[in-house]
């Protein structure tokens, strides 16, 4: 699911210069010639990065069709329950987005985000199981966006700061590009192929097409060879609260950020509001079929 922007803060990675001299001359090491010579498409941990975030972007994007036509077709749900649907996939952010800022920067941000694929892969498949077996809810879904929601908080939050550390100054640039790129061609194509699945196999294989997204994404993280250094045990943390005031602090006074995040707040109020009504109205207004309403969110994208 995509994310409202945040401004999860990044330490510039380390930048190490090795010189190695053989016969008397100093040779470039291989990674740092080989990044001179190419582009990121020779680096295999970013081309994997790449393709989990890309595939999960795409699955995300199908379940923000799905979600609701499941409710809507499968459980007949009013349009505050879709509303309510919708409002719970983002109440995280609201409630734990700044602690998770502060927890994360704490923790090794790779097993992090598989932690999170994994268990949203399984709140995803609990869904078609449940509808299979006559016993889906509107409380189980809103329990699932409350918790997949949950997860995203945590994965995107590390995710904006894990790239850092994978590739060097020089090379961000490059790999913010090709993962915004796809991330906009995901989001172009996945509703309409969420409202396809909808209309040809039924909402639940939505989700369970998400399911699967997740299943790739945690994949490409595992055999990925890139390992965070290890934090030390000795290294001191502040207390919590005093960390959550010090990121707010630094917002208020940076007029950039400052205006970035009450420009994104305005927008992601507005957006949000009228996204958790539209599929309600060109169902069950226009009775839209599941494959156009996702090829009108696609245009729309």
């Amino acid at each position: 699911m995509a994310a409202p922007a945040n401004t999860g803060r990044r330490r510039p990675p380390t930048r190490l210069r090795i010189r190695l001299r053989c016969s008397g001359q100093a040779m470039t090491p291989p990674t740092l010639a080989a990044t001179r010579r190419g582009t990121l498409l020779r680096h295999r941990d970013f081309r994997l990065f790449w393709l989990g975030q890309t595939t999960s972007r795409f699955g995300s994007a199908i379940t923000a069709v799905a979600l609701p036509l499941v409710a809507l077709g499968t459980l007949n749900a009013s349009t505050l329950q879709i509303a309510l649907l919708q409002a719970a996939v983002w109440l995280p952010w609201l409630l734990i987005g700044l602690p998770v800022g502060v927890w994360v920067d704490r923790l090794r941000r790779r097993p992090v985000m598989i932690t999170c694929n994994v268990a949203a892969l399984l709140l995803f498949i609990s869904v078609p199981v449940a509808a299979w077996l006559d016993a889906l809810t509107i409380g189980h879904l809103l329990t699932v966006a409350l918790l997949t929601g949950a997860a995203a908080v945590f994965f995107e939050t590390a995710y904006q700061v894990y790239l850092p550390s994978l590739l060097s100054t020089d090379q961000l640039a490059e790999g913010n590009a090709k993962l915004h790129g796809s991330e906009a061609v995901a989001h172009v194509t996945g509703p309409g192929a969420g409202g396809l699945i909808a209309q040809l196999f039924g909402a639940v294989f939505g989700l369970l097409a998400d399911a699967a997204t997740f299943l790739v994404s945690t994949v490409c993280l595992l055999i990925m060879r890139h390992r965070e250094p290890r934090r030390s045990a000795q290294t001191p943390h502040q207390p919590l609260l005093k960390e959550i005031t010090g990121g707010l602090r630094f917002l208020a006074h940076d007029p950039y950020l400052r205006t970035m995040a009450a420009f994104g707040a305005a927008a992601n109020l507005a957006l949000i509001g009228y996204q958790s009504i539209l599929i309600v109205f060109l169902v069950r207004e226009n009775g839209v079929e599941a494959g156009t309403v996702g090829v009108i969110i696609a245009v729309m994208s």
